[in-house]
């Protein structure tokens, strides 16, 4: 018997956290990054290119940041959870050796066309306090006690 790891949408809250998720870019993780994208420029992962351009370290992709807050509002919502929407403007550059903390709350919910749809806020943090995202948006759907899966994803 498996276990479901499942977020309702009659169990969320209006103001309620995102659980966050705290990331180290290591030189590991950003070159794994770069292989699983084909983004193979030198300013992710070879530390005397980046120098030459007044860099401490190679600099993390953003498209990464991204993929990390994917991963948060997934995790958070579940087996069952679909993220319809993300949007993010990033402040300033991570680079390998920093630690960045995303965290997230909703601040709306709504149900469209059956669907039980929560719109999150989303920041992300270097361990020194510097703002790397603020204001990011995600809408993700859950599922819901209430409504059937095949009326929840507009099935026939």
């Amino acid at each position: 018997m498996s276990t479901s790891n499942t977020m309702h949408f009659e169990d969320v809250r209006v103001g309620d956290a995102i659980a966050p998720i705290e990331f180290h870019f290591s030189l590991t993780s950003l070159v794994r990054y770069a292989a699983a994208t084909w983004d193979f420029h030198p300013y992710h992962y070879d530390t005397e290119f980046v120098r030459r351009f007044g860099m401490p370290a190679p600099v993390a992709d953003g498209q990464m940041l991204g993929a990390l807050m994917a991963r948060m509002m997934m995790s958070w919502g579940g087996d069952d959870a679909y993220l319809r929407r993300l949007g993010y403007r990033q402040r300033q550059p991570v680079f390998a050796g920093e630690t960045v903390v995303f965290e997230g709350r909703v601040v709306s919910m709504s149900a469209q066309s059956g669907a039980g749809l929560v719109d999150a806020v989303l920041t992300a943090r270097k361990t020194d306090g510097i703002v790397v995202i603020s204001d990011a948006a995600a809408t993700i759907e859950l599922a819901s006690a209430s409504l059937s899966q095949q009326d929840i994803r507009g099935a026939p």
